[in-house]
C-alpha cells in the first residue's frame, strides 16, 4: 500500500466528493454547480446535482464563475439547502 502524506489524503478526501460548499465569513465557494437560477444583490440560488442551494444576504455577487465552481462575495445572512 502506498504512504500518502495527511495532506495529500485530506485533498484527495475533499475532491472524492460531488458537489460541495465552503462557507466563509463573507463569503461562499461553490463546487460543481449546475445552473445559477436566480442573481440579485440580496439572494442566489444555485442548483447542484442533488440539491438547490439559496442564499441571502446584502450586497451579494458573484466574484468569480467557472464552468464547475462560483465565489460569492457580500454579507451572507441565511443559506438553505433543499434536497430534492
Amino acid at each position: 500500500m502506498k504512504n500518502l502524506h495527511f495532506k495529500e489524503y485530506f485533498k484527495n478526501y475533499l475532491f472524492d466528493l460531488e458537489d460541495f460548499i465552503t462557507i466563509y465569513e463573507n463569503h461562499l465557494h461553490v463546487f460543481n454547480y449546475q445552473k445559477l437560477n436566480k442573481l440579485s444583490d440580496t439572494e442566489i440560488i444555485i442548483r447542484q446535482k442533488s440539491k438547490v442551494i439559496m442564499i441571502e444576504g446584502t450586497n451579494l455577487k458573484i466574484k468569480q464563475m467557472t464552468k464547475q465552481e462560483l465565489l460569492i462575495l457580500g454579507s451572507i445572512l441565511k443559506v438553505e439547502f433543499k434536497y430534492e
